[in-house]
């Protein structure tokens, strides 16, 4: 198992590399599936979480996925760091052993060098498996040079290189962005190496430096602990980062949802004056009017004829199926023209649409009359419709900017003039009929 292995789920991608907005709302995943992990809302004490391994599928690939954007993140440092960490040992050598300080340029070059830039290069084009590997390869690269030097210098100095071996390793036990169980297969890796490399010298270059490789193995077993302690500290952290995200999104959801409520008839289920509002301000007169200076903007007051009749002779729920069925019409006539409709109150609605075309205006004003008219069946024996409704209709050019107040204003005194001629018709009147050529 490589140290890939050990954060990076087996049927991730090379190329997969999460998004902080990723993390932000996960998919999927909600309370009772991080109540999985036995982590209690506003806990603050140890062991208040169950082990990785414990975790739901979903939340550990999201945790997997989020060491491997650490990685990302860290990378220009952990290289940077492991650059100068070769230059000062270039020094060293100068200082130590002047005659092996060219043969120690040249291994760090040609060993630790490449696979620093193939990190690098690997983390500008989205290989997550390669920088990781590169990450944990180049300290151990290192350590190999080291070992390799010192077993080539006088006795006396060789201890003083091996425990640089020492430093290697538990400074990468602290920083290296791995989970433990990455960071174990780290250690075990440079352990073997710094084994191998003596070994290649023969046994008895091993057995001279058994002592160095125990201190190796002892440092290792002190600071893994540590970066268990980093490790838990971090899963904590990510499992209480993913609560407060999960229910603020969840608290999202919900101020939503009560924002749509507060701008639905619980009724008839389309808008209702404050949705219209709002709608007329986005929808209708928000386009602006740059390159549209022919637009118009039609405004209609619908308001049902002798609906009191109707209510107190067929009853309050008959009233109720009678708004309904005209919502419904209403709705269907609107999104063919391209309009938006609401309920204004009452048996009164609102509709507004914007347009080139005044004949268009005309047509789904009349359409919607009709449909109103044909939503009840006629009583027996006679040709008046059950339901009529009167529609006032303001229209103004665009560019005029008139508030959407006066236009009401407007739709309703053509309503009332509709009334007053008959009632079920349509009433127009238009701002350069009313206002002249207004600015």
């Amino acid at each position: 198992m490589g140290v890939m292995e050990s954060f990076v789920p087996e049927d991730s991608a090379d190329t997969f590399v999460i998004t902080e907005d990723s993390i932000a709302a996960p998919a999927g995943i909600d309370a009772a599936l991080l109540d999985e992990a036995s982590i209690p809302a506003g806990a603050a004490a140890d062991g208040d979480f169950a082990p990785l391994r414990r975790w739901p599928r979903a939340i550990t690939e999201l945790y997997y996925a989020e060491i491997v954007q650490r990685i990302y993140r860290e990378e220009h440092f952990l290289f940077l760091l492991g650059l100068l960490m070769c230059l000062a040992t270039i020094g060293v050598d100068v200082i130590v052993n002047p005659g092996m300080a060219t043969e120690g340029a040249v291994l760090r070059v040609l060993v630790v060098a490449p696979l620093t830039l193939l990190g690098l290069f690997a983390g500008a084009r989205g290989w997550s498996r390669i920088l990781a590997f590169c990450v944990g390869a180049a300290p151990i690269s290192f350590i190999a040079v080291i070992v390799h030097l010192a077993v080539h210098l006088p006795p006396d100095l060789a201890p003083r290189y091996l425990l640089a071996t020492v430093l290697v390793v538990g400074l990468a036990n602290v920083i290296l962005p791995y989970s433990l169980r990455g960071l174990v297969i780290f250690d075990l890796s440079a352990l073997l190496v710094t084994a191998a490399m003596l070994l290649m010298e023969g046994p008895e270059t091993l057995a001279a430096h058994a002592d160095m490789v125990l201190i190796f193995a002892l440092v290792v077993a002190a600071t893994l602990p540590v970066a268990a302690r980093f490790e838990k500290l971090r899963q904590r952290n990510f499992l209480l980062t993913l609560r407060a995200r999960i229910f603020s999104r969840e608290l999202l959801k919900a101020n939503r949802a009560l924002h749509a409520l507060s701008q639905t008839d619980p009724l008839t289920g389309i808008a209702n004056r404050r949705g219209f509002e709002e709608e007329f301000e986005t929808a209708i007169r928000a386009p602006g009017n740059e390159g549209r200076g022919s637009d118009l903007i039609a405004l209609m007051m619908i308001d049902l004829d002798y609906f009191k009749s109707f209510n107190d002779a067929h009853g309050h729920q008959a009233g109720d199926s009678c708004l309904k069925l005209v919502a419904d019409a209403l709705i269907d006539n609107c999104e063919n023209a391209g309009a938006i409709v609401a309920r204004y109150g009452g048996e009164e609605f609102v509709a507004a649409m914007r347009t080139r075309d005044r004949d268009a205006v005309m047509a789904a004003a009349e359409k919607m009359r009709q449909s109103i008219a044909n939503v009840l069946s006629p009583a027996r024996d006679s040709d008046r419709p059950m339901v009529t409704a009167s529609i006032g209709v303001a229209i103004a050019p665009a560019s005029a900017m008139l508030p959407r107040e006066e236009l009401i204003e407007m739709a309703d005194a053509a309503l009332y003039s509709g009334k007053d001629g008959g009632r079920n018709r349509v009433e127009v009147v238009e701002a350069e009929m009313a206002f002249g050529n207004r600015p």
